[in-house]
Protein backbone atom coordinates (compact mmCIF):
# COMPACT_ATOMS: atom_id res chain seq x y z
CA UNK A 1 0.00 0.00 0.00
CA UNK A 2 1.17 3.51 -0.80
CA UNK A 3 2.50 5.15 2.36
CA UNK A 4 0.85 8.41 1.36
CA UNK A 5 -2.59 6.82 1.04
CA UNK A 6 -4.66 7.13 4.22
CA UNK A 7 -5.75 3.83 5.80
CA UNK A 8 -9.37 2.93 6.51
CA UNK A 9 -9.20 4.06 10.14
CA UNK A 10 -7.85 7.46 9.15
CA UNK A 11 -10.48 7.86 6.44
CA UNK A 12 -13.20 6.99 8.98
CA UNK A 13 -11.89 9.65 11.35
CA UNK A 14 -11.83 12.10 8.44
CA UNK A 15 -15.50 11.36 7.66
CA UNK A 16 -16.41 11.77 11.35
CA UNK A 17 -14.55 15.10 11.43
CA UNK A 18 -16.35 16.22 8.26
CA UNK A 19 -19.75 15.35 9.76
CA UNK A 20 -18.84 17.15 13.00
CA UNK A 21 -17.90 20.14 10.84
CA UNK A 22 -21.41 20.09 9.37
CA UNK A 23 -23.01 20.44 12.81
CA UNK A 24 -20.54 23.09 13.99
CA UNK A 25 -21.04 25.22 10.85
CA UNK A 26 -24.82 24.81 11.09
CA UNK A 27 -24.83 26.14 14.65
CA UNK A 28 -22.51 28.96 13.58
CA UNK A 29 -24.79 29.89 10.68
CA UNK A 30 -27.76 30.61 12.95
CA UNK A 31 -25.72 32.68 15.38
CA UNK A 32 -23.98 34.57 12.56
CA UNK A 33 -27.37 35.31 10.98
CA UNK A 34 -28.26 37.32 14.08
CA UNK A 35 -24.88 39.05 14.08
CA UNK A 36 -24.91 39.81 10.33
CA UNK A 37 -28.20 41.69 10.61
CA UNK A 38 -26.80 43.89 13.41
CA UNK A 39 -23.11 44.33 12.52
CA UNK A 40 -21.92 45.37 8.99
CA UNK A 41 -20.56 42.27 7.16
CA UNK A 42 -16.99 43.58 6.66
CA UNK A 43 -16.66 44.63 10.31
CA UNK A 44 -18.22 41.36 11.51
CA UNK A 45 -15.80 39.37 9.37
CA UNK A 46 -12.70 41.23 10.63
CA UNK A 47 -13.71 41.11 14.29
CA UNK A 48 -14.61 37.44 14.41
CA UNK A 49 -11.36 36.59 12.57
CA UNK A 50 -9.43 38.44 15.31
CA UNK A 51 -11.33 36.62 18.07
CA UNK A 52 -10.78 33.27 16.36
CA UNK A 53 -7.11 34.09 15.84
CA UNK A 54 -6.56 34.68 19.58
CA UNK A 55 -8.39 31.50 20.63
CA UNK A 56 -6.67 29.39 17.97
CA UNK A 57 -3.18 30.69 18.84
CA UNK A 58 -3.59 29.79 22.53
CA UNK A 59 -5.09 26.38 21.71
CA UNK A 60 -2.35 25.56 19.18
CA UNK A 61 0.44 26.45 21.62
CA UNK A 62 -1.09 24.43 24.46
CA UNK A 63 -1.97 21.36 22.39
CA UNK A 64 1.28 21.28 20.38
CA UNK A 65 3.47 22.31 23.30
CA UNK A 66 5.24 25.08 21.39
CA UNK A 67 6.00 28.74 22.07
CA UNK A 68 4.07 31.56 20.32
CA UNK A 69 6.98 32.61 18.10
CA UNK A 70 7.26 29.03 16.81
CA UNK A 71 3.81 29.36 15.31
CA UNK A 72 5.40 31.82 12.91
CA UNK A 73 8.90 30.39 12.49
CA UNK A 74 8.31 26.63 12.18
CA UNK A 75 6.37 26.64 8.89
CA UNK A 76 8.21 27.16 5.62
CA UNK A 77 7.70 30.04 3.19
CA UNK A 78 5.76 27.73 0.91
CA UNK A 79 3.44 26.66 3.70
CA UNK A 80 2.83 30.29 4.65
CA UNK A 81 2.09 31.10 1.01
CA UNK A 82 -0.55 28.41 0.49
CA UNK A 83 -2.19 28.68 3.90
CA UNK A 84 -2.10 32.49 3.68
CA UNK A 85 -3.67 32.33 0.23
CA UNK A 86 -6.30 29.99 1.64
CA UNK A 87 -7.04 32.51 4.39
CA UNK A 88 -7.41 35.39 1.95
CA UNK A 89 -9.64 33.42 -0.43
CA UNK A 90 -11.67 31.52 2.17
CA UNK A 91 -11.92 33.96 5.10
CA UNK A 92 -11.34 37.49 3.81
CA UNK A 93 -13.13 37.32 0.46
CA UNK A 94 -15.30 34.22 0.80
CA UNK A 95 -16.73 34.97 4.22
CA UNK A 96 -17.34 38.62 3.35
CA UNK A 97 -19.47 37.35 0.46
CA UNK A 98 -20.98 34.74 2.76
CA UNK A 99 -22.01 37.20 5.47
CA UNK A 100 -23.41 39.59 2.88
CA UNK A 101 -25.48 36.74 1.40
CA UNK A 102 -26.54 35.57 4.86
CA UNK A 103 -27.78 39.04 5.73
CA UNK A 104 -29.90 39.18 2.57
CA UNK A 105 -31.05 35.59 2.05
CA UNK A 106 -31.19 34.20 5.57
CA UNK A 107 -29.59 30.99 6.84
CA UNK A 108 -31.54 28.44 4.82
CA UNK A 109 -31.23 30.04 1.39
CA UNK A 110 -27.60 31.10 1.81
CA UNK A 111 -26.57 27.60 2.83
CA UNK A 112 -28.40 26.10 -0.17
CA UNK A 113 -26.43 28.11 -2.70
CA UNK A 114 -23.28 27.03 -0.85
CA UNK A 115 -23.76 23.49 -2.13
CA UNK A 116 -21.99 24.39 -5.37
CA UNK A 117 -18.70 24.60 -3.44
CA UNK A 118 -17.91 20.86 -3.92
CA UNK A 119 -17.59 21.49 -7.65
CA UNK A 120 -14.99 24.20 -7.03
CA UNK A 121 -13.20 22.03 -4.45
CA UNK A 122 -13.12 19.06 -6.83
CA UNK A 123 -11.87 21.22 -9.70
CA UNK A 124 -9.16 22.75 -7.52
CA UNK A 125 -8.17 19.30 -6.24
CA UNK A 126 -7.87 18.09 -9.83
CA UNK A 127 -5.70 21.05 -10.91
CA UNK A 128 -3.43 21.33 -7.85
CA UNK A 129 -3.47 17.96 -6.10
CA UNK A 130 -3.97 15.46 -8.92
CA UNK A 131 -7.11 14.22 -7.17
CA UNK A 132 -9.57 12.27 -9.28
CA UNK A 133 -13.23 11.38 -8.93
CA UNK A 134 -14.71 8.34 -10.63
CA UNK A 135 -17.72 8.81 -12.88
CA UNK A 136 -19.84 7.27 -10.13
CA UNK A 137 -18.37 9.74 -7.62
CA UNK A 138 -19.07 12.69 -9.91
CA UNK A 139 -22.61 11.40 -10.36
CA UNK A 140 -23.01 11.25 -6.58
CA UNK A 141 -21.78 14.82 -6.24
CA UNK A 142 -24.22 15.95 -8.93
CA UNK A 143 -27.04 14.11 -7.16
CA UNK A 144 -26.20 15.87 -3.91
CA UNK A 145 -26.22 19.33 -5.47
CA UNK A 146 -29.41 18.71 -7.48
CA UNK A 147 -31.13 17.33 -4.40
CA UNK A 148 -30.29 20.36 -2.31
CA UNK A 149 -31.38 22.81 -5.00
CA UNK A 150 -34.62 20.89 -5.42
CA UNK A 151 -35.23 20.87 -1.68
CA UNK A 152 -34.67 24.58 -1.22
CA UNK A 153 -35.66 26.09 -4.57
CA UNK A 154 -39.15 27.24 -3.58
CA UNK A 155 -40.85 29.85 -5.78
CA UNK A 156 -41.79 31.69 -2.58
CA UNK A 157 -38.17 32.44 -1.69
CA UNK A 158 -37.78 35.56 -3.85
CA UNK A 159 -40.90 37.13 -2.35
CA UNK A 160 -39.80 36.29 1.20
CA UNK A 161 -36.35 37.84 0.65
CA UNK A 162 -37.94 41.00 -0.72
CA UNK A 163 -40.26 41.08 2.28
CA UNK A 164 -37.32 40.80 4.71
CA UNK A 165 -35.91 43.99 3.17
CA UNK A 166 -32.15 43.40 3.54
CA UNK A 167 -31.36 43.44 -0.19
CA UNK A 168 -32.30 41.96 -3.55
CA UNK A 169 -32.55 38.22 -4.14
CA UNK A 170 -30.22 38.43 -7.15
CA UNK A 171 -27.50 40.27 -5.21
CA UNK A 172 -27.80 37.78 -2.34
CA UNK A 173 -27.57 34.80 -4.70
CA UNK A 174 -24.49 36.24 -6.46
CA UNK A 175 -22.81 36.87 -3.10
CA UNK A 176 -23.62 33.31 -2.01
CA UNK A 177 -22.18 31.87 -5.23
CA UNK A 178 -18.99 33.89 -4.76
CA UNK A 179 -18.72 32.73 -1.15
CA UNK A 180 -19.21 29.10 -2.15
CA UNK A 181 -16.55 29.33 -4.84
CA UNK A 182 -14.07 30.86 -2.41
CA UNK A 183 -14.83 28.23 0.22
CA UNK A 184 -14.12 25.37 -2.16
CA UNK A 185 -10.93 26.92 -3.62
CA UNK A 186 -9.69 28.02 -0.19
CA UNK A 187 -10.09 24.50 1.14
CA UNK A 188 -7.88 23.12 -1.63
CA UNK A 189 -5.20 25.78 -0.99
CA UNK A 190 -5.27 24.83 2.70
CA UNK A 191 -4.71 21.18 1.84
CA UNK A 192 -1.76 22.11 -0.39
CA UNK A 193 -0.22 24.07 2.48
CA UNK A 194 -0.77 21.31 5.03
CA UNK A 195 0.45 18.43 2.86
CA UNK A 196 3.14 20.15 0.77
CA UNK A 197 1.65 18.59 -2.36
CA UNK A 198 2.66 21.46 -4.65
CA UNK A 199 6.15 22.99 -4.58
CA UNK A 200 6.62 26.47 -6.01
CA UNK A 201 9.47 27.88 -3.92
CA UNK A 202 11.49 24.71 -3.37
CA UNK A 203 11.58 21.19 -4.71
CA UNK A 204 12.28 19.73 -1.27
CA UNK A 205 9.58 18.05 0.81
CA UNK A 206 8.32 19.94 3.82
CA UNK A 207 10.18 19.11 7.06
CA UNK A 208 7.36 20.33 9.32
CA UNK A 209 3.89 18.82 9.08
CA UNK A 210 1.25 21.45 9.87
CA UNK A 211 -1.41 20.31 12.38
CA UNK A 212 -4.96 21.62 11.75
CA UNK A 213 -4.96 24.18 14.61
CA UNK A 214 -1.61 25.59 13.52
CA UNK A 215 -2.78 25.73 9.92
CA UNK A 216 -5.90 27.58 11.01
CA UNK A 217 -3.76 30.10 12.94
CA UNK A 218 -1.76 30.78 9.78
CA UNK A 219 -4.89 31.21 7.67
CA UNK A 220 -6.49 33.54 10.21
CA UNK A 221 -3.32 35.66 10.61
CA UNK A 222 -3.08 36.49 6.92
CA UNK A 223 -6.86 36.81 6.60
CA UNK A 224 -7.03 39.41 9.39
CA UNK A 225 -4.35 41.58 7.78
CA UNK A 226 -5.91 41.24 4.34
CA UNK A 227 -9.31 42.51 5.58
CA UNK A 228 -7.74 45.98 5.77
CA UNK A 229 -6.42 45.61 2.23
CA UNK A 230 -9.88 44.57 1.09
CA UNK A 231 -11.44 47.65 2.72
CA UNK A 232 -8.89 49.84 0.91
CA UNK A 233 -9.65 48.19 -2.42
CA UNK A 234 -13.40 48.53 -1.81
CA UNK A 235 -12.89 52.13 -0.63
CA UNK A 236 -14.97 51.34 2.41
CA UNK A 237 -14.72 53.68 5.40
CA UNK A 238 -12.64 52.52 8.34
CA UNK A 239 -14.75 51.14 11.19
CA UNK A 240 -13.09 50.65 14.60
CA UNK A 241 -13.42 47.14 16.03
CA UNK A 242 -15.24 48.57 19.05
CA UNK A 243 -18.32 49.14 16.86
CA UNK A 244 -18.77 45.37 16.59
CA UNK A 245 -19.18 45.13 20.38
CA UNK A 246 -21.67 47.98 20.77
CA UNK A 247 -24.83 45.87 20.57
CA UNK A 248 -25.21 43.17 23.25
CA UNK A 249 -27.18 40.72 21.10
CA UNK A 250 -24.81 41.19 18.15
CA UNK A 251 -21.77 40.78 20.38
CA UNK A 252 -23.07 37.54 21.90
CA UNK A 253 -24.06 36.09 18.53
CA UNK A 254 -20.67 37.02 17.04
CA UNK A 255 -18.80 35.26 19.86
CA UNK A 256 -20.76 32.01 19.65
CA UNK A 257 -20.65 32.04 15.87
CA UNK A 258 -16.88 32.47 16.01
CA UNK A 259 -16.52 29.56 18.44
CA UNK A 260 -18.62 27.24 16.28
CA UNK A 261 -17.35 28.47 12.90
CA UNK A 262 -13.73 29.58 12.39
CA UNK A 263 -12.45 27.92 15.59
CA UNK A 264 -14.10 24.49 16.01
CA UNK A 265 -15.65 24.00 12.59
CA UNK A 266 -12.65 25.11 10.53
CA UNK A 267 -10.17 23.06 12.62
CA UNK A 268 -12.33 19.97 12.06
CA UNK A 269 -12.69 20.76 8.35
CA UNK A 270 -8.91 21.10 7.93
CA UNK A 271 -8.36 17.70 9.51
CA UNK A 272 -11.06 16.20 7.30
CA UNK A 273 -9.62 17.65 4.10
CA UNK A 274 -6.09 16.54 5.08
CA UNK A 275 -7.16 12.85 4.95
CA UNK A 276 -10.03 12.95 2.44
CA UNK A 277 -10.09 14.20 -1.13
CA UNK A 278 -11.11 17.86 -1.24
CA UNK A 279 -14.22 17.25 -3.35
CA UNK A 280 -15.38 14.44 -1.05
CA UNK A 281 -14.89 16.51 2.10
CA UNK A 282 -16.60 19.54 0.60
CA UNK A 283 -19.57 17.47 -0.53
CA UNK A 284 -20.05 16.16 3.02
CA UNK A 285 -19.91 19.76 4.17
CA UNK A 286 -22.75 20.50 1.72
CA UNK A 287 -25.12 18.67 4.08
CA UNK A 288 -25.19 21.84 6.21
CA UNK A 289 -28.48 23.04 4.60
CA UNK A 290 -30.29 19.92 5.79
CA UNK A 291 -29.17 20.34 9.37
CA UNK A 292 -30.29 23.97 9.09
CA UNK A 293 -33.61 22.88 7.55
CA UNK A 294 -34.26 20.38 10.37
CA UNK A 295 -33.24 22.90 13.03
CA UNK A 296 -35.50 25.57 11.57
CA UNK A 297 -38.41 23.10 11.53
CA UNK A 298 -37.92 22.32 15.23
CA UNK A 299 -36.96 25.74 16.59
CA UNK A 300 -38.90 28.05 14.30
CA UNK A 301 -41.76 25.66 13.42
CA UNK A 302 -41.18 25.99 9.68
CA UNK A 303 -43.34 23.61 7.67
CA UNK A 304 -41.37 20.95 5.79
CA UNK A 305 -42.59 20.65 2.21
CA UNK A 306 -42.61 17.21 0.51
CA UNK A 307 -40.19 18.56 -2.12
CA UNK A 308 -37.74 19.47 0.67
CA UNK A 309 -37.89 15.98 2.16
CA UNK A 310 -37.50 14.31 -1.27
CA UNK A 311 -34.64 16.62 -2.20
CA UNK A 312 -32.90 15.85 1.08
CA UNK A 313 -33.15 12.12 0.41
CA UNK A 314 -31.59 12.58 -3.04
CA UNK A 315 -28.77 14.72 -1.66
CA UNK A 316 -27.92 12.35 1.19
CA UNK A 317 -27.90 9.44 -1.27
CA UNK A 318 -25.52 11.38 -3.50
CA UNK A 319 -23.12 12.05 -0.63
CA UNK A 320 -23.11 8.35 0.35
CA UNK A 321 -22.40 7.37 -3.27
CA UNK A 322 -19.50 9.85 -3.41
CA UNK A 323 -17.99 8.63 -0.12
CA UNK A 324 -18.08 4.93 -1.05
CA UNK A 325 -17.27 5.25 -4.76
CA UNK A 326 -13.49 5.41 -4.21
Amino acid sequence: MDANFPNCGTVTLGIIAALATVFAWSAGTFTFLTAARIIPPALLNRTRILIALGITAVAACLIQGILPHQLILLPSVQQWFWLGLSGVVGFTIGDFFGFSALRILGARRQSVVGTISPAFAATGGFLLLDEHLSFIGMGGMAMSIIGVMWAMGSSEDRHEVHKDGYGSYTAGAMMAIGGAACQGIGLVCAKVGMTGSVHIFTAAHQAYSIPPLHANFMRLSIAFLSTYVMDFVRRDRFRPLSEAFADKAGRRAMFWGTLFGPVTGVALSLYAVSVLEAGTAQTIFSLVPFVILATAAVRQHEKLRPTAIFGAAIAVSGVLILIYSG
